[in-house]
């Protein structure tokens, strides 16, 4: 069954006959669900949809009728109770449970992505018709009949944009083919129906150039050069500037000749995945290739080979498998290299902080070109990654080239971060690889004297894996019958030897396989000169021995029986304990050789040094992975020591909150209290309460938290029994935490008590912190800037970059209160900048939030939204409940809907929020709102009732936030709730002449005093908002 979107909605049965859909709305239904598709679409949106503003009272029943009636026939054969598997019920509505092949919209996205990935590679032959092919799926006007439905028109305005892109992308494709004279008819028409669009005239100024008219070429992008300038008073794209000097130039590449375009691979069945790597490095700066595949695919020999053809300085880091890899350890290889100095990175560079380490690395970067070949990523710890990701996205080496393998079967969570970071960034290639073609088997078997006429057979058997066919007549599945045939024939214990090798990781170091070994040093050696002739393994250096290949040491590694090779690791611990080895390769072997109780507290030991160490590197992830698994080890000691476990629990819980892996700090701080409880140990209880009572949570996520009596209580508690060292950061937790259970000015209290007894400046900024947070609610503007001017001094006093951030981040907030936004933008700016310098991302999500609002303020809703969605990019965590950034990007798009005139599609996404439970009142505000828009004025009223009752007490936290004063505002005049309207001008009248929440306050307050009947109130604060609005430069929404 095929379904249609690109042209008059269809449904194409087996038989290749369009089936009968039904009426209109019928196939509005399933036009909607197609486009979600396979999210559900709820009733809730369809309704809106099909009846806009004008829903008749039965429409959830013809809603459902229409489900059913669409459900018969797409499965025409199901039993009439069945459950349907197609047209399904899912929680949030119904969805469409189809192949991404049946669907014309998911094939189109299915070839562009691969036509995309060829043009960049290389093959623009490929390409074109990968493009073309998506083109044909247009089948006339998208959604056609439904021009003049409001639902329909964005989306038919994106499937246009797509369509528009694809044809450029195939115009390039057909360009790098020197087709430009076929092209120069199609061109000039897309350049009178899209005269401003830039890519377009480009394309066409090459097309003309190709065919041999540069005059007409100059002159299109002169004529594009004036319109940009007298209609939109813009400049020029640089890339339309770049291309004019070209053609003036007349650019030889500009006329390609195809077949020459790239350097010729050495490594075999390779040419357009290694012209990628060789466009790279002649770039000569500020590009990252990563290439993917399988084990022995030909991933590192295709770097290795792209690697000897550079002028200028190249430098290896390999990741290693062996565990406990000190943090860095590929660039540690790779700077060691280039700079000739030993040691480990921050040694090398002799930073003294993260970020200082990272900018130090980038400066060892910068002179020169350099090419770093980053080898098997899927093993780096998490503090390689992260460099990785700095370099490529927050500081750009301008003559930079990294080229990093990674297997695409084992991808960690740490990999998976960085590559998603990465995809983002323009001058990022990925390069996957596959088996090689017939061709090239038949050509690799010839090279290696084998039938080239059996290369069909060979792909069928190999799947084109260029180590499987190294092996021989071997199938892959049996490589470890291939190694144990080839360990048959070399000496006595070659298995004993090799199995303590390739424990010992990639690279063997011949002392210590002597040292662990019981084993003559001549028959060790015997065995390393036969492995080395049957090819297993490589000499490094006379004293280093490396397998040749990673699939080799698995084997071997994965055939011990598991206690044997405990045994082993806890010998090879021994010996590396003697030679003082990395602490964190001794912790991975002691935890990997356990095999009495007592060798436990070694194994924790040296996990709790690596952490350390870790810590002392800026390698935060990587300390939290060594106290994790010194947690873990604490049920392997011979007596409990729970003391211990409480101990290193807090510790990781420090390292996570460091690491910013924020969701995982809590349930570890919750077994830590239990423990604390249990030990009846206060100072050790002080320490878990504050786990997540710090700073930057309340400054992150003042907004979002809720937080649980549980957490409240074990403050509470703490500080019944903390030494004076404790109290004032306590207090100031306390205050923060049960700021939304407890009376607002008991928070304050206990904020204002915290300043009181603090006994040094990091527990007086923690103190501050918490009073000016609190005081964004209820504090004077003299109080509020006394705070901030006192927190600012403090900080300065800390030195700390991050005390700093927290102090001008309240600064901010309040200068846009005050509507001195000339002041406050260039501080947004500023902490923006440092934030991604402090590589925090949960200061660089705020600051993105910071920045959605600051656009809502100015009116600019798709600013605002892709300003909040960057934010839940940046930090997807929310720590302490209430609602996450993801909510927050959804709020955003809501508040747009209804700001343009969809009030529908606004009360689908607040209802759709309060239906899944993780709603605020705020969303029920909204709700309100959208019914009003709507027309349904009892729906709406009935809500709010519920929401002013007892003095707006179910609404308490959330009457100065947001949009919400503004809206509640409406709501009362719009109600005329004259009640509502008098406790909310007492609550609004102290904000005169300020924001409140993303509102004038003095237009909210008109509002309620036109309700009141106070017309001259009214016109007094009509006339101050318009004063406000015209001195802080926003527009003011209608009266």
């Amino acid at each position: 069954m095929e379904f249609r979107v690109l042209g008059p909605i269809s449904v194409i049965g087996a038989d290749g006959v369009a089936l009968d859909i039904g009426p209109a709305q019928q196939r509005a239904v399933l036009a909607l669900c197609l486009l979600a598709a396979p999210r559900p679409v709820s009733a809730s949106r369809l309704i809106d949809a099909l009846w806009e503003d004008d829903a008749p009272a039965g429409a959830l029943n013809t809603v459902q009728a229409y489900i059913s009636k669409l459900r018969r026939v797409l499965e025409p054969g199901r039993a009439r109770r069945g459950a349907a598997s197609i047209l399904v019920s899912r929680p949030g509505g119904y969805a469409l449970d189809i192949p991404d092949e049946d669907l014309d919209r998911r094939r189109v996205s299915v070839r562009v992505a691969e036509g995309r990935r060829l043009l960049a590679a290389g093959d623009p032959a490929k390409a074109a018709r990968e493009l073309r092919l998506a083109l044909s799926e247009w089948r006339g006007e998208p959604l056609a009949g439904f021009e003049t439905q409001r639902w329909a028109k964005d989306e038919q305005a994106a499937l246009a944009e797509l369509r528009l892109s694809i044809v450029e992308d195939a115009t390039e494709a057909d360009l790098a083919l020197a087709r430009g004279s076929e092209l120069v008819p199609e061109l000039t028409r897309l350049m009178s129906a899209y005269p401003l669009r830039e890519r377009i005239r480009r394309l066409a100024a090459q097309a003309l150039y190709q065919a041999g008219r540069q005059a007409d070429a100059l002159a299109t992008l002169a004529e594009g050069r004036r319109l940009l300038v007298d209609e939109l008073g813009l400049d020029p794209d640089p890339r339309s500037r770049d291309l004019e000097s070209r053609i003036l130039a007349q650019d030889p590449a500009l006329t390609p000749a195809i077949s020459a375009t790239v350097t010729t691979a050495t490594v075999l069945g390779r040419v357009a995945e290694s012209a990628v790597l060789h466009r790279a490095i002649a770039a000569q700066g500020h590009r990252v290739v990563l290439v993917a595949g399988e084990p022995g695919i030909g991933k590192t020999s295709l770097v290795e080979d792209a690697a000897r053809q550079p002028a200028g300085r190249v430098a290896f880091g390999r990741c290693w498998d062996g565990g406990g890899a000190p943090p860095f350890w590929p660039w540690a290889q790779a700077l060691r290299a280039l700079t000739g100095q030993s040691g480990e990175l921050a040694e090398i560079t002799g930073a003294t902080g993260e970020f200082p380490l990272y900018e130090a690395v980038a400066r060892l970067l910068d002179a020169g070109p350099v090419l770093v070949v980053l080898d098997d990523l899927q093993w780096a710890d998490p503090s390689s990654l992260r460099l990785l990701d700095f370099l490529a996205s927050t500081r750009p080496c301008p003559e930079l080239t990294v080229l990093a393998t990674y297997r695409d079967t084992e991808v960690s969570e740490p990999l998976a971060r960085t590559l998603a970071a990465l995809s983002r960034l323009p001058h990022v290639e990925r390069v996957t690889l596959g088996g090689l073609s017939e061709e090239a088997v038949a050509e690799y078997l010839d090279r290696s004297g084998r039938d080239p006429a059996k290369a069909a057979e060979e792909l069928r058997r190999t799947g084109g894996n260029p180590f499987f066919l190294g092996l021989g007549e071997e199938a892959p599945g049996a490589v470890a019958d291939v190694l144990r045939g080839r360990l048959a024939t070399m000496p006595p214990g070659a298995h004993d030897v090799l199995s303590v090798a390739a424990l010992l990781g990639r690279e063997a170091d011949l002392g210590v396989l002597l040292d662990v070994l019981d084993l003559p040093q001549d028959d060790v050696l015997d065995v390393l000169d036969g492995a080395v002739r049957s090819r297993l393994l490589t000499e490094r250096s006379p004293l280093s021995y490396a397998f040749s290949h990673d699939i080799v040491r698995d084997v071997l590694r994965d055939g011990l029986a598991p206690l044997r090779r405990r045994r082993l690791h806890a010998r090879v611990a021994a010996v590396l304990e003697r030679r003082g080895t990395h602490l964190a390769e001794l912790a991975h072997h002691y935890r990997e050789g356990l095999i009495i109780a007592g060798m436990a507290t070694k194994a924790i030991e040296y996990a709790r040094q690596a952490a350390r160490h870790a810590t002392a590197q800026f390698a935060y992830e990587d300390a939290a992975a060594h106290l994790a698994q010194a947690v873990e080890l604490t049920g392997q000691l011979p007596v409990t020591d729970l003391a211990l476990k409480c101990d290193l629990l807090i510790e990781l819980a420090e390292a996570l909150s460091v690491a910013g892996l924020n969701s995982r700090v809590q349930p570890v701080l919750d077994e830590a209290v239990e423990l604390a409880d249990t030990l009846v140990d206060g100072e050790r209880l002080a320490r878990a309460a504050l786990g997540l009572s710090d700073p930057l949570v309340w400054t992150v996520y003042y907004e979002e938290w809720t937080a649980s009596e549980a957490l409240i209580g074990r403050i509470d508690r703490a500080l019944r029994g903390a030494g004076e060292q404790w109290r004032s950061q306590l207090l100031a937790a306390s205050a923060m935490m049960g700021a939304f259970t407890r009376p607002i000015q008991e928070s304050r209290a206990l904020a204002a008590l915290a300043v009181q007894e603090a006994l040094d400046d990091r527990s007086l900024l923690r103190a501050l912190s918490a009073a000016e947070i609190l005081s964004r609610r209820l504090g004077t503007p003299a109080e509020r800037e006394a705070i901030i001017k006192r927190m600012i001094e403090t900080a300065r006093a800390t030195g700390d970059q991050l005390d700093d951030w927290l102090a001008h981040e309240a600064s901010y907030v309040e200068l846009v209160v005050e509507g001195r936004l000339a002041e406050a933008d260039p501080l947004l700016a500023r902490l923006g900048a440092t934030a991604v310098r402090l590589r925090q991302p949960a200061l660089i999500g705020l600051v993105g939030w910071l920045a959605a609002i600051r656009a809502y303020l100015a009116g600019d809703m798709d600013a605002a939204i892709a300003q909040a969605e960057e934010a839940v990019r940046a930090h997807p965590e929310g720590t302490l409940g209430r609602d996450g950034p993801q909510l927050r990007a959804l709020l955003m798009r809501a508040l747009a809907a209804r700001l343009r005139g969809a009030p529908g599609a606004a009360l689908a996404i607040a209802e759709e929020v309060l239906d899944g439970g993780d709603g605020q009142p705020l969303w029920a505000v909204l709700r309100c709102q959208a019914l009003l828009d709507l027309g349904r004025t009892e729906e709406a009223r009935a809500i709010f009732t519920a929401l002013s009752r007892d003095g707006f007490a179910a609404l308490a936290e959330d009457l100065t936030y947001r949009f919400v004063p503004g809206a509640v505002s409406e709501i009362c005049r719009a109600l005329d709730d004259t009640e509502a309207a008098e406790a909310l001008y007492t609550s609004f009248a102290p904000s005169a002449g300020r924001l409140l929440g993303w509102s004038v306050a003095d237009q909210c307050l008109a509002r309620l005093a036109e309700t009141l009947k106070r017309p001259a109130a009214a016109a007094q604060h009509h006339s101050a908002a318009r004063e406000f609005a015209s001195r802080a430069g926003l527009p003011l929404p209608p009266r």
